[in-house]
């Protein structure tokens, strides 16, 4: 083979690496558009168009799919998605990604038998601290046991930020109310309500307290 035919097929196959990862790129920014402007269905058919299912995975569309939701909120679609996601052959590290993305969102909707089975996947693949947390915060939010005020405490005290403390105090004002404290379960919930004004939790905070 000549030097010029050398040059020549070697250009053709980096255009043929280019092109898809230039169009793939340019379809992913068209789809964060109408989701920034809030045209979530629209985005969602363009994900089930065949140009994209050609040029992204079947788990890149679930997923993209399942953000899609979270953004906008829907919760019963969210809860159709994972669940379909979850019933697919996910290897271990999309599960993984699955879970670790939507276990919070369970949690904050009570949903006890995803929020169960999305530890259980969590407790598989995520790191110690990771899986130390997220039990914890079973134990608080779903089994509503008050055995955590020590661990939530030490962690209050190496989280100087105002919203991560908050969260925090309002942990610690759970476990306060299941123990039947009023004073100091209303004490940790003042302060959090304090230092998550302005967040979605502010107003979870206050219809907590007593």
């Amino acid at each position: 083979m000549s030097l010029l035919a050398a040059i020549i097929l070697i250009s053709l196959i980096l255009c043929a690496i280019a092109i898809p990862f230039f169009i793939r790129s340019f379809l992913w920014q068209s789809i964060l558009k109408k989701i920034y402007a809030g045209q979530y269905d629209k985005a969602i058919q363009q994900m089930n168009a065949p140009l994209y299912t050609f040029l992204f995975s079947e788990y890149e569309k679930n997923y993209n799919i399942l953000r899609t939701y979270i953004s906008k909120q829907d919760t019963n679609e969210i809860t159709k998605q994972v669940e379909f996601m979850l019933s697919q052959n996910l290897n271990n590290l999309q599960a993984y990604q699955v879970a670790s993305m939507t276990y919070f969102y369970f949690l904050d909707s009570q949903n006890v038998e995803l929020s169960k089975k999305l530890l259980e996947i969590i407790e598989r693949k995520g790191n110690e601290d990771e899986i130390t947390y997220d039990r914890m915060l079973y134990r608080i939010l779903i089994e509503k046991k008050s055995e955590d005020i020590s661990f939530v405490n030490e962690l209050l005290s190496k989280h100087p930020d105002n919203q991560q403390q908050g969260i925090l105090q309002y942990l610690l004002g759970l476990q306060y109310q299941y123990l039947s404290d009023v004073k100091q379960a209303n004490y940790y919930l003042n302060k959090a309500k304090k230092n998550l004004k302005g967040t979605p939790y502010h107003k979870k905070v206050k219809e907590s307290m007593v």
